[in-house]
């Protein structure tokens, strides 16, 4: 009896300790992912005169091609990001960077421009699907001590999908033309999509949640005292970003303007500090969220108004460079932040507000060129101010939500 028990008992199965999923898998293809997306913004702008040619249109006409893929993906955020808990985080993402490489193809066999811009503000929508969706399922997946590292790497893509996709579509066009950028940026999407699919974590979609709950949810969002300083500081971080390198180009400090290679290598020096910027955060961690956040923004107002006063001052490129690159670090080091500050206050609505954030995040940066583009005679001094002062407004905004956290914390 004694040798039939323990038969029995060693031929049952052992039960295996489900596998943990390694969050920086998930992170390095999270930031892959934003990197690939979000270039399809940027990669169109050195694209405008081969489009103008091949297309037999004007260079203003072919510009809507930025236009439109920028303003359906703000929109999208708010049609598509309140979808994930429906839908589920992984399949939501893993279709929204699919449908991106796919309306990338596209644009490559256009034959006018009227037809490229209908296909990029298609391709606009689907992208929309990517970044508030990436930020919920960083928020519920990774666990909170690598969090900051997730948020800064994440952002960190953002950033530099604007060096990285114009550099790549110069040099792509340089050898053929600029169907085979969208081409090449389509299949390098794809797979980024299918990488996706199999190291992301797979979560079950809440059914309980219906499309219009998660509408309403997104309303409830939009209107919620303690989120909307969150909202403000997002209009404020891209404007500035997007606005300066508009500014170098219209406004022209030291004559960089005029030598493409001097505006590519000052473009492209941003990069190492947008590199850094993840290695940096961890060094902050002592600071809140909010305090890190309002620090990062105040030092981007600083070294933006510094960069503005040492044109007429010292007029060196070299310094200029420098304190860009400072300026560009500080943000990387802001971005994050924002980001993470804004999914702490959201509770359990984190898809709802992560849409809300990416809207008027990039609703900022779509009202950088304009306003730039009606003031570039005041100089780049003057504008330069004008962003420090908009920073500025930033900063103050991230103290008010640091002391409704703390008022929200006193009340429970």
């Amino acid at each position: 009896m004694l040798k039939q028990t323990s038969g029995r008992a060693a031929a049952e199965p052992v039960p295996q300790p489900t596998p943990v999923p390694r969050p920086t898998p998930q992170i390095l293809v999270i930031s892959a992912a934003a990197l690939a997306v979000l270039g399809q913004l940027y990669l169109a702008l050195p694209l405008l005169s081969p489009i103008a040619d091949s297309t037999g249109s004007t260079v203003d006409q072919a510009s809507w091609a930025v236009t439109a893929f920028g303003a359906a993906y703000a929109l999208g955020f708010l049609v598509v990001g309140p979808l994930g808990p429906r839908v589920g985080y992984r399949r939501l993402i893993v279709a929204g960077v699919a449908a991106t490489a796919l309306f990338a193809c596209v644009t490559a066999f256009m034959p006018t421009v009227e037809t490229v811009v209908a296909a990029r503000a298609l391709q606009g929508c689907a992208a929309a699907a990517f970044a508030p969706t990436a930020i919920a399922y960083l928020t519920r997946t990774i666990p909170p001590h690598r969090r900051t590292f997730a948020f800064a790497t994440l952002t960190s893509s953002f950033l530099a999908a604007a060096v990285v996709a114009q550099v790549a579509a110069q040099l792509i066009t340089a050898r053929w033309d600029w169907p085979a950028v969208f081409l090449v940026s389509g299949a390098a999407t794809a797979a980024v999509a299918v990488l996706a699919r199999y190291v992301l974590v797979a979560d079950r979609p809440e059914q309980a949640v219906s499309p219009a709950a998660a509408y309403r949810g997104l309303a409830q969002a939009a209107v919620r005292p303690h989120l909307l300083p969150f909202y403000g500081i997002a209009v404020t971080v891209l404007f500035g970003f997007v606005g300066l390198y508009a500014a170098i180009r219209l406004a022209d400090p030291l004559g960089v303007a005029a030598d493409d290679d001097a505006l590519l290598a000052l473009r492209a020096g941003g990069l190492p500090a947008i590199l850094l910027a993840p290695l940096v955060a961890p060094l902050l961690s002592r600071l809140s969220v909010l305090h890190r956040l309002a620090a990062g923004l105040a030092a981007s107002a600083v070294f933006i108004a510094a960069a503005g006063l040492s044109v007429p001052l010292v007029g060196s490129i070299g310094l200029f460079t420098v304190l860009i690159a400072g300026y560009v670090l500080a943000t990387a080091v802001a971005v994050p932040a924002a980001m993470q500050g804004s999914q702490a206050a959201a509770g359990e609505q984190s898809a709802a507000v992560g849409a809300m954030y990416g809207f008027w995040l990039y609703i900022g940066s779509s009202l950088a060129a304009p306003v730039v583009a009606g003031t570039s005679v005041l100089g780049f001094a003057a504008l330069s101010g004008l962003f420090a002062g908009v920073l500025l407004v930033g900063a103050a905004l991230a103290l008010i939500a640091a002391a409704l956290a703390s008022r929200g914390a006193g009340t429970r």
